[in-house]
């Protein structure tokens, strides 16, 4: 009778244990993994829960959300957060603004960078760029639809459509670091080690990604979620946006 009673108290204390961490699954596009990553790293040791992080780009988790693919946390654009809402998909109360993400220059690392701090240097730049490099415009909430707003604001678009190359991001990216294209403009937050940040675009020409949390309606975990979610949006996550290249919302 005695061992029987050890046997069933050990098992209500494994799972106990086992019920005292949880497995957080979190789905993001990778505008904001770079501070993602550190966030996640931190959650994990204070809390003792793991993550299984998913990075897409914009159009793949949008499409895996509208599938019915089912996740406890939710990191992507504004705009498509709400074609996320109005599939019904997520917590309305757990929906939180986290950081937003401008656009910058990326050059060869032995290159040296033009000068783009002011509209009319910026200008400059790309009149005397041979080639220059951008993403996609039909890549809904991705980067190479506001560089091209950006050309446009700055009134040079049809100038520099001779010279523009379309690519993917990394791909041109690395096409920038064998010399290949002469400059590239993306998120700040996704230029690669492998190149030289060359400057942010212009504050009056900027234009920037808005980036939210939520929870899903059907997250598998839905109290190791609101933790995360709130990890993700919280003051103290501020310096891991920034280290980023990205403004914290908080």
């Amino acid at each position: 009778m005695i061992r029987e009673l050890f046997v069933a108290a050990t098992a209500v204390l494994l799972s106990l244990s086992g019920a005292a961490a949880a497995e957080v699954t979190l789905i993001s596009v990778g505008g904001v993994k770079v501070a993602l990553d550190k966030i996640v790293a931190d959650y994990q040791k204070e809390s003792g829960n793991t993550v299984k992080y998913t990075v897409g780009s914009p159009l793949a988790v949008s499409q895996k959300l509208a599938a019915g693919e089912v996740f406890d946390v939710v990191v992507q654009s504004a705009p498509a957060m709400d074609d996320y809402a109005k599939l019904g998909g997520i917590k309305p109360d757990s929906r939180a603004k986290v950081a937003r993400g401008g656009i910058g220059m990326a050059v060869g690392n032995d290159a040296t960078p033009p000068d783009i701090s002011t509209p009319d240097a910026f200008k400059t730049a790309l009149a005397n760029a041979k080639s220059i490099a951008m993403t996609d415009t039909a890549m809904p909430n991705g980067s190479g639809v506001l560089t091209q707003a950006i050309f446009e604001k700055a009134g040079v678009l049809d100038a520099v459509k001779p010279k523009l190359r379309v690519v993917g991001l990394d791909p041109g990216q690395q096409q920038i670091a064998k010399g290949e294209i002469e400059i590239g403009f993306f998120n700040i937050s996704e230029i690669r080690s492998f190149v030289k940040f060359g400057g942010a675009v212009p504050a009056s020409l900027q234009q920037y990604t808005n980036y939210e949390v939520a929870v899903p309606v059907k997250a598998p975990t839905p109290d190791a979620a609101a933790g995360l979610a709130k990890v993700i949006g919280d003051a103290a996550a501020r310096a891991h946006w920034q280290s980023a290249g990205m403004e914290p919302a908080h």
